[in-house]
């Protein structure tokens, strides 16, 4: 399970990695309000490209744990709950990862200037870790949802599976 959690985080951190380095504005939305306030907000298009670049961020995130979840039940009896609680960790992991090494160490702490969205530079508020730690309560809350119904969802093509064997 370890060498899983590590796989998913490094292509987590380089899926998101490559977006915000394509174009920080499309991650407008994931940076303190106190940076964007006084930037013109996303266009048509930013947002457009944000959804595009952004999708297979989404479906990495959510796929991965599908897989492995359909794995852990193919492979022998396990119970919803250990399912779950497998899921839920390999989720919870990426979104510790994302907090202290995205966005406590890396945008917080060294901010490198790929990541500064244009006419910020300098900000007060790419040192705002209180920002981010709420984004990781609010994310725990999604993480603890969404590893329900990867569970759920596993349970259910599982079982379909068991009908036509």
């Amino acid at each position: 399970m370890f060498l899983i959690m590590i796989l998913y985080n490094i292509l987590a951190i380089l899926a998101l990695t490559f977006i915000v380095a394509k174009n920080p504005r499309y991650m407008m939305q994931d940076y303190p309000p106190e940076i964007t306030a006084d930037i013109p907000a996303q266009t048509a298009e930013e947002k457009k490209a944000g959804k595009r670049n952004g999708m297979p961020f989404l479906l990495l995130l959510a796929g991965f744990p599908l897989f492995f979840a359909l794995v852990f039940k193919f492979l022998g009896p396990v119970s919803f709950v250990e399912l779950w609680l497998r899921i839920f960790v390999l989720m919870f992991s990426f979104n510790l990862v994302d907090l202290v090494i995205l966005d406590w160490l890396i945008f917080c702490s060294l901010t490198p200037s790929f990541m500064v969205l244009p006419g910020t530079e300098g900000h007060p508020g790419y040192k705002n870790f209180r920002f981010h730690f709420i984004g990781f309560l609010k994310g725990t809350l999604i993480v603890l949802v969404a590893s329900f119904v990867i569970t759920g969802l596993a349970e259910v093509v599982f079982a379909l599976a068991n009908l036509f064997r």
